[in-house]
Formats: C-alpha cells, sequence, structure tokens
C-alpha cells in the first residue's frame, strides 16, 4: 500500500506526494522532510507521483 504525504511542489506550494514503500521519498523522487502545515488547503496532487503511481498499479 502506497500512502500519500504533503510536500511542496517546485514553487513552494503544497501538494499531495506518493512515497515510496519505505516512506523516505516519493516516487518523483523528493525526500521526505516535515510535511506542509499548509496541506489541509490544498487538493493538489504531484503529476510526476501519480503518473509514476498509475504504472505501478498497472503493471499489477
Amino acid at each position: 500500500m502506497h500512502e500519500m504525504w504533503c510536500g511542496a511542489d517546485t514553487s513552494g506550494e503544497p501538494v499531495w506526494h506518493v512515497l515510496t514503500p519505505d516512506k523516505t521519498s516519493t516516487l518523483c523522487g523528493v525526500e521526505k522532510e516535515e510535511e506542509s502545515p499548509r496541506r489541509d488547503t490544498t487538493d493538489r496532487h504531484c503529476f510526476s507521483c501519480m503518473k509514476s503511481f498509475q504504472a505501478v498499479v498497472a503493471s499489477r
């Protein structure tokens, strides 16, 4: 099972990322740090993470 983590995009805005199974980084390669304090204010998702996640699901 994959988990979501709210971090930042390249502009610093909060986005939801998909964590790798070891939960130390995201599918797009961002290292997991503190969760964004603005996580409740966004419904945006990291496009790269979602694309990678779809590939993982499709390969099962």
